[in-house]
């Protein structure tokens, strides 16, 4: 009786297997978001309020021009203020007396605007 079935084209799972191999074989996209091209550890930062919505407006108008999510913009930022140290140091520092994160941030601006 199992063998009438499997003559009058009732599937098996041979039939199963060969089926998922041609499917397989058709190129078909993957399901859901690729995935980036630089893998990212997990960090944790914790931001004020305003940090935030800064974040937030800087991700939607980069947003506009391309594809970008808000950890590749914190990486940015961090790289941009490593080549700024590395490099212009002593344009940054001479003439201001950063004691804290504030002082630092207005010796950026200043810096920028000049």
């Amino acid at each position: 009786m199992v063998e009438k079935r499997t003559r009058a084209g009732q599937g098996t799972f041979a039939k199963l297997y060969d089926m998922q191999e041609e499917l397989s074989q058709r190129h078909l996209k993957p399901l859901g978001r690729p995935r980036k091209k630089v893998q990212r550890k997990p960090t944790t930062i914790h931001l004020t309020q305003a940090e935030v919505r800064n974040l937030s407006k800087l991700h939607l108008l980069v947003n506009e021009h391309f594809s970008i999510n808000r950890s590749e913009l914190v990486g940015i930022a961090i790289d941009t203020l490593t080549f700024l140290m590395e490099n212009k140091e002593k344009a940054v520092t001479e003439d201001n007396d950063i004691r804290d994160g504030e002082d630092f941030r207005q010796a950026i601006y200043d810096f920028i605007k000049s």
